[in-house]
C-alpha cells in the first residue's frame, strides 16, 4: 500500500503510552495511486419541490454512470444561510486521469457550461479538489463502511494514531515534515459579488483544509439513540452554530450541517458536516481550544467509555489538505454567499 513515510521534523502530538478508549481505522491506497479526487456537486432552489423539479438529477445521474465516472458517491442536503434547500452529491475517485476525463466528457461538460443554467430558477456550483494522498486522511469504524472506505479501490488499516488532540495531523503524512500553514494568517473578510445569474470561479489559497465528519445512529436502539440526542448531538449542534456563525473568529469559510439521503432526498440516519478551513491550524485552534468543541470531545470520550464494546454509534471523517493548484471552485447562479464564493480571488466568466 502506498502510504508516503517522511522523516519526521515535526514532532507527533500523540502522548507517550497513549492507547485509545477505541480501536478506529483509515485508508489505505494501492501503489502508484498518488492522488484522490473529491467533487462536490450542488444545488439549491427556494423548496426541495424546486430543486427536484431542476434538470440537475437528470445531469448529474447520467454523469455518475459514465465510463470513467466516480468510483463511489453518496448525497446529502441541507438548508443554507440564505434559507435555500441545498442537494450535494459528493463524487469520490482514485484515479486523477479518470476524473480528468469525466469533467472532459461531453455528457458532464456540454451542460455544465451552458449558460441556459444562468436563467434557471435554481443555482449551481461545483468544488472540485485533487488531494495527493500524503495531505490526507481519515479515520472509520471498521464494520461501518463510509465516504472513500466504501470503494473497492482501497483499503482499510488500524491507524496506530486515534483518541487525542493532534491524531488528525499526526495521521497527515505530509505534516511530519510541514506544517501545512497557510499564506493568509486570517481568513479575509467577505467580498461582495454578485453572484446570481453568472459564473463565478474562485481560487483558494494554499493549504486550505477541509473535513467531512459524520454521525450514524441507524444502528442504535431506542436507549442509546436518546443518548446520543440527549448527550453528544445536542452539543455538536452548538458547535456547527458556532462555525457558522463566526467565520472571522475560526477560519471557517464554509460549514454545511447536512443530513445525509438517497437521490430522492429521503434521509438516512447520519448527519455530517463539510467544512472548510483557512488551515489545519485553524481546524485544530477551533477543536482543541473552544469550548464548543470541548463539550462534543468529552461526550464522544464520555459515550465510549459508557458503552464500551456495546456503543452502537458510528462516526466517521476525511480531512484533506489542498495545494493551490488543481482545484477548481465555481459557482453558478447561486445566491451570494454560497460556499466560498464571497471569499478569495475570483474571475467572473460569464453572465
Amino acid at each position: 500500500m502506498t502510504i508516503q513515510i517522511y522523516e519526521r521534523v515535526n514532532p507527533l502530538r500523540k502522548p507517550k503510552g497513549f492507547e485509545p478508549v477505541v480501536q478506529r481505522w483509515s485508508t489505505a491506497f494501492v501503489n502508484g495511486c498518488d492522488e484522490i479526487c473529491v467533487a462536490f456537486h450542488g444545488v439549491h432552489g427556494r423548496s426541495a419541490e424546486d430543486v427536484h423539479a431542476s434538470p440537475f438529477f437528470r445531469w448529474i445521474e447520467a454523469a455518475l454512470v459514465l465510463r470513467n465516472g466516480p468510483t463511489v458517491h453518496d448525497h446529502a442536503w441541507f438548508v443554507d444561510q440564505n434559507g435555500l434547500y441545498t442537494h450535494i452529491v459528493a463524487a469520490y475517485w482514485v484515479d486523477r486521469q479518470k476524473r480528468d476525463d469525466w469533467l472532459a466528457d461531453p455528457h458532464v461538460k456540454s451542460w455544465w457550461d451552458d449558460d441556459a443554467r444562468l436563467a434557471e430558477p435554481t443555482g449551481y456550483f461545483r468544488e472540485s479538489i485533487t488531494v495527493p494522498v500524503d495531505r490526507q486522511e481519515s479515520i472509520y469504524w471498521l464494520d461501518y463502511p463510509a465516504g472513500l472506505m466504501r470503494s473497492k479501490e482501497v483499503a482499510i488499516y488500524p491507524t496506530p494514531y486515534c483518541g487525542y488532540y493532534g491524531a488528525m495531523r499526526d495521521r497527515i503524512p505530509l505534516a511530519a515534515a510541514d506544517k501545512l500553514e497557510s499564506p493568509m494568517p486570517d481568513l479575509p473578510a467577505p467580498k461582495a459579488r454578485a453572484t446570481k445569474g453568472a459564473r463565478w470561479r474562485i481560487v483558494t489559497p494554499e493549504n486550505l483544509a477541509i473535513i467531512r465528519s459524520a454521525a450514524f445512529w441507524g444502528r442504535c436502539d431506542p436507549s442509546q439513540t436518546e443518548d446520543y440526542m440527549r448527550e453528544l448531538r445536542a452539543p455538536l449542534l452548538r458547535g456547527m452554530d458556532f462555525l457558522k456563525e463566526s467565520p472571522t473568529a475560526t477560519g471557517c469559510a464554509s460549514l454545511r450541517f447536512q443530513q445525509t439521503c438517497d437521490v430522492a432526498g429521503q434521509a438516512v440516519l447520519e448527519t455530517h458536516a463539510l467544512g472548510y478551513f483557512l488551515s489545519l491550524k485553524h481546524m485544530e485552534n477551533w477543536a482543541e481550544h473552544h469550548a464548543s468543541h470541548e463539550a462534543i470531545f468529552s461526550a464522544a470520550i464520555a459515550r465510549y467509555r459508557k458503552y464500551g464494546k456495546a456503543n452502537q454509534l458510528r462516526t466517521w471523517h476525511e480531512v484533506f489538505v489542498i495545494p493551490k493548484q488543481g482545484n477548481v471552485f465555481e459557482y453558478v447562479n447561486c445566491t451570494p454567499g454560497t460556499g466560498l464564493s464571497s471569499y478569495f480571488d475570483g474571475e467572473k466568466l460569464s453572465a
